[in-house]
């Protein structure tokens, strides 16, 4: 229920900071104007990840952390198929923006709290899964993408004004909002319906457990 979502977010991750110039040509957007955005992605990303990581850390709040983002996330690749065709850079640069910070925070968030309901699993096996999952439906969503890409040029010299100029990807923005909405709803439903067994922090009880043990060895 998040090692699976993850691997859903990471591939759209991936796909969209790979395809970003390809989205935003179309519109008559310049190769200057997706790099920025991209930029933005990656750049608010990291920033976000260094603010909201330290924080976590300390209030283990873990489950209600995912819960957010992955909605947050999923509202805004939602909104992002919009992006493009209003022509106005302001747009994309803010939803990209806001994407970054979602994604960057939500992936460390995820790979923690999986290590923790899975001790004493070693941590190196469920990180190397999570990942390669991702990997793997980023690649994969990456051809998908392309081929439903719309007949004609995409650079934006055939830019018609309309919604659909040629070229376009709006099925491919389509695409990826319908698997962000799919990968959404099972981090939702964790530790719900009598299922609170399932969410504990077996990590940090251990840690409690010994540092018991090693007070009441000392004493």
């Amino acid at each position: 229920m998040l090692a699976v979502p993850f691997a859903f977010y990471v591939g759209l991750f991936n796909s969209l900071s790979s395809l970003i110039n390809q989205f935003l040509q179309p519109y008559s957007f310049t190769e200057t104007q997706a790099g920025i955005a991209g930029a933005l992605l990656i750049v608010v990303g990291l920033v976000a990840a260094a603010i909201t990581s330290p924080i976590l850390d300390k209030t283990k709040s873990y489950l209600m952390a995912v819960k957010v983002l992955v909605v947050l996330t999923a509202i805004t690749y939602l909104v992002f198929t919009f992006a493009p065709a209003s022509r106005n850079e302001i747009a994309p640069y803010l939803i990209l923006a806001v994407l970054g910070a979602t994604s960057f925070s939500v992936m460390p968030i995820v790979l923690e709290y999986v290590i923790e309901l899975t001790h004493p699993i070693s941590p190196e096996v469920t990180s190397t899964i999570c990942w390669t999952g991702g990997q793997i439906l980023g690649g994969i969503f990456i051809i998908i993408s392309g081929e439903l890409r719309a007949p004609g040029k995409s650079d934006g010299t055939q830019d018609d004004g309309t919604s659909r100029p040629p070229g376009n990807m709006y099925n491919a923005l389509i695409f990826q909002t319908v698997m962000a909405v799919i990968a959404m709803p099972a981090p939702l439903f964790l530790g719900l319906f009598g299922r609170k067994e399932g969410v504990r922090m077996r990590r940090i009880e251990a840690d409690k457990e010994a540092a018991s043990r090693r007070d009441s060895e000392g004493s």
